[in-house]
């Protein structure tokens, strides 16, 4: 009777036992099932519409908070340290407004034949290509996604007129330009070495309504020789990073 009795006893403690196994089991994995869809992490996403090849900066990124499994592994989560010091491009597919911010679907290199085209699907902006000297610009200091200030030089026609220096301050249409493209003489992307390297065309983006600053620039173009400063960048950070 006794060992009737611890048997059952027994095997009442064992159906226990599985019993309190499997309601830990359901337990944890429902806590990790809830924990994972309720755990938010912050990422980059588009703040608005980026076409194909089209510059990606603070300007139209934004960060939001996600559920942690809704993030895909080459997710953007900190943009201001991800894009600093670069110029970063989105690829063939572009961005939706509140998409996030892909590393496998960006570059550093606006390659694509198409690339410039591409720019113009924004009905807001135009684009204008000027020559300029890059040796006496800061050379490859000018760059695709890099904010130039223009000054113009104006040879006087004869010797008894003056030579002319016109900058932003006489002209503020002269003023913070945004490089878009380069190309040497031969309209091709410069080469790394070389005196091919030598960029002689630079192209400019600027506001569909300020034709004013177009036919500045042209006029410029015509009558003189345009030199471009680079603004609004840390040269000595810019420089080290050349130096690697």
């Amino acid at each position: 009777m006794r060992k009737i009795i611890k048997h059952r006893f027994i095997k009442s403690g064992l159906v226990v036992l599985i019993f309190i196994l499997i309601f830990g089991v359901t337990f944890t994995i429902n806590r990790l099932y809830i924990r994972s869809n309720t755990d938010m992490i912050t990422v980059a996403v588009a703040s608005a519409k980026i076409p194909a090849y089209s510059i990606v900066s603070m300007d139209n990124v934004t960060t939001k908070s996600m559920p942690k499994t809704a993030v895909p592994q080459e997710a953007v989560l900190a943009p201001a340290s991800y894009l600093q010091g670069k110029v970063i491009y989105s690829g063939d597919l572009g961005f939706g407004q509140g998409d996030i911010i892909r590393a496998d679907r960006v570059t550093e290199g606006n390659t694509a034949p198409v690339g410039n085209l591409a720019q113009l699907r924004d009905d807001k902006k135009m684009l204008l290509a000027i020559n300029t000297n890059l040796v006496k610009s800061c050379a490859n200091l000018v760059t695709p996604g890099t904010l130039v200030n223009a000054v113009v030089f104006i040879k006087g026609q004869d010797i008894n007129s003056v030579d002319r220096v016109i900058s932003p301050a006489e002209d503020p249409r002269l003023g913070n330009l945004l490089v878009i493209d380069k190309k040497n003489s031969e309209s091709t992307p410069p080469p790394e070495k070389g005196r091919e390297a030598i960029p002689a065309v630079i192209t400019i983006q600027l506001d569909q309504q300020n034709l004013d600053v177009a036919k500045a620039l042209v006029q410029y173009n015509e009558q003189g020789s345009i030199y471009l400063l680079p603004v609004g960048f840390k040269g000595d950070v810019y420089l080290a990073a050349q130096a690697k």
